[in-house]
């Protein structure tokens, strides 16, 4: 177009306002590929890498999304202070690399190690004199301590969050943390509540228990099916959809399991 060539308006759209929105949450599968993308760490690593900082208490698992926690946002700001230089991905990368060159027998393994820690050293020295020890904020629960009285506190251990009595060493009373669901036991009228296996896979199950045996890998709703009054169970298909169906086997509205040419067990919900 030239300058001053007469234009026809075409339509004109009314103002609106966008907010900055922060980048979604880490799942295992994007934080894998980071890394992949930044060269830090190898295919062996990478699920070691997410189980320690699981196990540590610095992130945690809401669905697929790995939420930083209190102690993850501490321990990343004293790093940042004490250890920028290390941290950073260029370093991490360029470590792998030198790594597989002394595999490779391409790079001296004295002169690499030297190179690390001189500067290394230095900063642990100056970082053991200035950072005090720190706990982690104690968060007080409604939950009152059967044994002592006292209100107990959240803790955080090896396999996730846990109550415990604030008296300690004088009472060691401890207790799992019940996720309740809102939903009450359809066998004995308790609450359900979620619960993990030792591989963190969820499930749910009646805080009745060992009294009352009830479990299930799906959830349980408020709902009673139509045809036997029975609970019904929400299952999460692969592509994200819910399905409700009877957790009463029998039931016509119950999830039935057949085998397919192959001998593969499919679910099939009528």
């Amino acid at each position: 177009m030239e300058a001053k060539t007469p234009v026809e308006l075409y339509k004109l759209l009314p103002a609106e306002q966008h907010f900055t929105e922060p980048p979604a949450h880490f799942t295992e599968a994007t934080l894998v590929k980071e890394l992949e993308d930044k060269g830090i760490g190898r295919p062996s690593t990478y699920s070691p890498t997410i189980q320690t900082i699981l196990d540590r208490g610095y992130i945690a698992k809401e669905g697929k999304k790995l939420m930083i926690t209190e102690l993850g946002l501490m321990i990343v700001d004293m790093l940042t202070n004490y250890f920028k230089d290390i941290i950073d991905i260029p370093f991490s990368a360029e470590l792998e690399t030198e790594l597989d060159e002394i595999a490779e027998h391409k790079a001296d393994k004295t002169k690499i190690l030297e190179k690390f820690y001189v500067p290394f050293s230095k900063l642990m020295e100056k970082a053991d004199k200035e950072i005090e020890a720190v706990e982690a904020p104690v968060e007080v629960s409604d939950v009152k301590c059967e044994k002592c009285g006292r209100m107990m506190v959240i803790k955080q251990g090896r396999f996730g969050k846990f109550l415990a009595c604030p008296g300690f060493p004088e009472c060691r009373n401890t207790k799992p943390i019940l996720h309740k669901i809102g939903v009450k036991c359809p066998e004995c009228g308790g609450e359900v509540i979620e619960r993990k296996t030792k591989t963190r896979r969820i499930f749910y199950g009646c805080a009745n228990y060992p009294e009352c045996k009830f479990t299930s890998w799906d959830r349980p709703t408020e709902e009673k099916c139509p045809k036997c009054g029975k609970v019904m169970l929400e299952r999460i298909e692969k592509n994200g959809n819910k399905k409700l169906y009877c957790s009463n086997e029998t039931c016509e509205n119950g999830l039935h399991i057949k085998k397919g040419k192959a001998g593969r067990k499919s679910a099939k919900s009528k």
